[in-house]
């Protein structure tokens, strides 16, 4: 196999080189994409355990205006329907961002792993 010609006064490079960098740029494009997805999905969980919580306080608040004053048994079983009813929002809201928190160097390079397989020269997946 004959290699390319080296430019005089340049150092002389592998042939692929090019090849080599131009994959490298993918990757990081791939992984800077990943992590701006990640810290997107990240606000999301953030603005919906916010909502949740606007949620569960307007339920309450509609829910202890409906309580007859005089009914104490009635108000408290009210109150602890509510309340029931706002910790499982709130705890699903709670799983979730914990989910995307977990998310850790780890989790992104195993995502870039697998971007990477479907852009590498060779892959059967590739563009």
């Amino acid at each position: 196999m004959d290699l390319p010609n080296v430019s005089p006064g340049r150092p002389s490079r592998p042939w692929f080189c090019p090849m080599l960098q131009s994959t490298l740029q993918e990757i990081l494009g791939v992984e800077e994409e990943i992590r701006e997805k990640l810290n997107a999905e990240r606000e999301k969980a953030s603005q919906w355990l916010e909502d949740a919580r606007r949620q569960i306080q307007a339920e309450h608040t509609a829910e202890m205006g409906r309580l007859p004053g005089g009914s104490s048994q009635g108000e408290a079983a009210a109150r602890e329907a509510a309340r029931k009813s706002a910790a499982e929002i709130v705890g699903q809201a709670q799983d979730a961002a914990r989910a995307i928190e977990q998310l850790d160097d780890e989790a992104l390079r195993s995502l870039v792993a697998r971007h990477i397989a479907c852009i590498a020269p060779g892959s059967s997946r590739a563009g």
